[in-house]
């Protein structure tokens, strides 16, 4: 089996979004309209034809240096393969050699849990290929109120009950300016490598795409005296921003924790640890699977971990086939910069 390159003008938007709700590795990162407003632009492997696929591979596209770089854009986890049946060794296999013909440099490329099994068998076949090893963190849902209380650390119930002394109140929002503003003031100046210039601006413009088609949830934690002050009118917040917030995407059978910030009162009182309880809490007579979107921080992880959550691993490749000198001055480059894929 050969799987076609194809342009993103050659995609059917209908045809192409149906497939990846009906795939079962169906996820909210591989929509097209998700992919056209993180990517800079995008093509896809599809199999056996463009009309009817059975598999399909988006694939995020930029250049360097005159290149096609394949690379893992902001708020996008992972893509990978979408079939519509189990996938064989065989045919990620195809889509791997593919890849490897068409492009000669990968700065990154992440694939689903899903394929998992099957991509981690094929580590020897592609010796050029760089394959790694991630984990993000998942915990399932199911309206069970006494089996969410039984999974929190006893860590995690002890801040539960420090948090009651700010007097937290849980306000959905459809406002996203206070959770960019929150993270620009307190977390950007702490992640190595600094922040892609316009990442906050995808940020808005996703969150808009989203909350039109009423895939986002928006939270704020403020304490009593915001509240009382009317900082919050109609959904909007106003005059001071709170002191912490979440952002969760909900599409598929599955909740992704996309993106959160605090000040350092929200830290201290353990915002966003009561408004994930509240959310958690708020999902009745359903099965979700919530993704924390975990980033390659212990620090981070055993946070997840504390609201009963498990490790689930995925792959990423990278690749560097570039011709002499570019390949040496971007290794040199990875060497002496050290970048971030994702906020947290």
């Amino acid at each position: 089996m050969t799987p076609l390159l194809i342009e993103r003008a050659q995609i059917c938007d209908a045809t192409w979004n149906e497939h990846i709700r009906e795939s079962l590795q169906c996820v909210i990162y591989a929509q097209t309209y998700y992919l056209d407003t993180v990517c800079k632009s995008w093509k896809a492997l599809v199999w056996p034809n463009i009309q009817h696929p059975d598999i399909v591979m988006p694939i995020p596209i930029r250049r360097k240096w005159g290149f096609q770089v394949i690379y893992q854009p902001i708020f996008c986890q992972y893509l990978g393969l979408f079939s519509l049946k189990p996938l064989s060794g065989l045919q990620l296999e195809s889509f791997l050699r593919v890849v490897s013909k068409e492009f000669s440099y990968i700065a990154a490329y992440q694939f689903s849990p899903e394929n998992s099994i099957r991509l981690s068998a094929l580590a020897h076949t592609f010796p050029d290929f760089n394959f790694l090893q991630k984990h993000t963190h998942w915990l399932h849902l199911r309206g069970d109120l006494q089996r969410l209380d039984a999974g929190y650390s006893k860590d995690r119930k002890r801040n539960l009950v420090r948090s009651k002394g700010y007097n937290w109140e849980v306000q959905r929002s459809a406002d996203i300016q206070p959770l960019i503003k929150l993270f620009k003031e307190n977390q950007t100046a702490r992640i190595p490598g600094g922040i892609d210039p316009d990442a906050f601006s995808r940020l808005e413009a996703l969150f808009n795409v989203l909350q039109a088609r009423q895939q986002t949830e928006l939270y704020y934690g403020l304490s009593s005296e915001d509240i009382h002050a009317g900082h919050l009118h109609a959904g909007h917040l106003h005059a001071r921003h709170p002191h912490a917030g979440i952002l969760i995407v909900r599409f598929g059978g599955r909740a992704i924790y996309l993106f959160n910030a605090a000040d350092h009162k929200g830290r201290k009182g353990n915002a966003r640890t009561v408004m994930l309880d509240h959310y958690f809490r708020s999902i009745q007579d359903e099965t979700l699977i919530f993704d924390f979107e975990s980033p390659e921080v212990g620090s981070i992880a055993q946070f997840y971990l504390s609201f009963g959550s498990f490790p689930v691993s995925f792959y990423a490749i990278r690749r560097n086939e570039l011709w002499f000198p570019l390949k040496q001055f971007q290794e040199w480059r990875k060497r002496f910069f050290k970048t971030r894929q994702g906020l947290f």
